[in-house]
């Protein structure tokens, strides 16, 4: 892809033969424009997040191209809008245990799912007084979502049994709505727990990078074994219950030790899940595993296009999420709620901002009591924080993921250019066929 920028406006040419399309960055619009248009923009690359402009006596400018552009880079949507992201906890992630029955070359959890602190059962005298106090803030109506984690949850089934069966009760008394995700590596799938997440109505999110062969060189047991066909076993059976549960998504992860993201692709579309997430190794910043990743992607999103459109792309939630927010011209300050509607608690019931900084002290917020003080930090907008004021992507992407930023650069605030580069990347590849949908 080649790009060119004017200003807030970024346009994005395929080929020779292909249309440039643009994207207005405040204004979440996209549009075709002229090849007079697009020569009267400033070449730019993906990795360059800053300001880009020609001046009209500059070779090859359009004075009629570059006015076009100039009035369309100052309009303001009134309909493009910022939602406003005040303090509110309204979801949160448990660890109901921190051991884990794999050990994922990639792990995040302190590299063998313990975050350094391997506690088989969370209490739960202590955890429900916490959700009972995050529900109670809630008005009417509102929505409560809890996703467990671990380690490996359905180790601790009993607790998720527990504490949904909690909120669902706070939930019917003050007439709120409950959700639940469970994110699990399926390998301990039977029908006792079946029953437990069939009960709750529970969305499931399987931890899968590929078929067997693949998931096995990255996620082995504990005794170096692999665990692919185990995973794929209660994946059959939990879809075997699809009807009784929330929605079954299915999340690979990618480094350089496994790139494959079309044979993954492939692979997943032979089960009847709602939906596939591809992400990147939150501690990778090889460039050329990121470019091949960027690349796979691309094929990826040109595969699934063609085999059933808008449709078909959107189950990749990194597309659905694009294409939402450009549907509903929403701007976004913040990468995710971290700290602002999202908390997480970890197997001692402590509190933490991010599910990801688990264990590490210094992110530690403590309980309840001492709360607002230890979040006022969190509460300014990340596209602030970060610093990405000129980058057109910065409503996309909301300043992007704190723990990735933190892990390749050691400052949660500093970017580091491999994740800007993936990033517009991806957002590029979707505002073309967000075009190709809608144009």
């Amino acid at each position: 892809m080649q790009l060119r920028r004017h200003k807030d406006i970024i346009a994005i040419k395929t080929g020779v033969e292909s249309a440039p399309v643009a994207f207005h960055a405040r204004n979440l619009e996209v549009a075709q424009v002229s090849e007079e248009a697009w020569a009267s923009m400033a070449p730019t690359t993906f990795d360059n997040g800053f300001v880009m402009n020609m001046e009209p006596n500059e070779a090859g400018v359009n004075a009629e191209a570059l006015g076009s552009l100039e009035g369309w880079n100052e309009e303001i949507n009134p309909s493009a809008q910022t939602p406003n992201a005040k303090f509110k906890i309204r979801a949160l992630t448990i660890n109901v245990t921190q051991i884990c029955n794999l050990h994922c070359t990639y792990c995040a959890a302190g590299g063998d799912g313990t975050y350094g602190d391997p506690i088989a059962k969370i209490s739960i005298e202590k955890t429900l007084p916490q959700i009972q106090y995050f529900m109670n803030k809630l008005a009417e109506g509102e929505s409560f979502s809890i996703t467990f984690l671990g380690g490996e949850p359905l180790l601790y089934p009993e607790a998720i049994k527990i504490i949904a069966d909690y909120v669902n009760e706070i939930a019917a008394t003050k007439n709120l709505k409950s959700f639940f995700n469970v994110i699990t590596n399926a390998t301990l799938v039977n029908d006792k727990i079946l029953d437990i997440l069939t009960a709750i109505k529970t969305s499931i999110t399987v931890s899968i990078d590929g078929p067997p062969e693949t998931h096995d060189l990255a996620r082995p047991q504990k005794n170096g074994q692999g665990s692919g066909k185990a995973t794929v076993e209660g994946l059959k059976k939990i879809l075997a219950h699809k009807s009784e549960l929330g929605r079954i998504l299915l999340h690979a992860v990618f480094s350089r030790t496994n790139l494959e993201v079309e044979k993954a692709y492939r692979f997943f579309s032979e089960f009847n899940a709602d939906a596939y997430e591809f992400t990147f190794d939150v501690t990778e910043a090889a460039s050329e595993a990121n470019q091949k990743f960027i690349s796979e992607m691309s094929k990826v999103a040109a595969l699934a296009y063609d085999r059933g459109g808008e449709t078909e792309l959107r189950k990749i939630t990194m597309f659905d999420g694009y294409f939402s927010a450009l549907d509903e011209q929403r701007r976004s300050e913040n990468y995710c709620g971290t700290g602002k509607s999202l908390l997480s608690l970890d197997s001692n019931s402590k509190l933490y901002s991010c599910p990801l900084e688990v264990g590490k002290k210094n992110e530690m917020l403590g309980d309840v009591e001492n709360l607002n003080t230890a979040l006022e930090s969190l509460q300014s907008p990340l596209i602030e924080k970060n610093k990405c004021q000129t980058c057109w992507a910065r409503f996309l992407c909301g300043g992007g993921c704190l723990f990735v930023h933190k892990s390749l650069t050691g400052d949660k605030h500093k970017k580091h250019v491999s994740f800007c580069e993936r990033t517009r990347s991806l957002i590029a590849l979707t505002i073309l066929y967000y075009e190709r949908s809608r144009g």
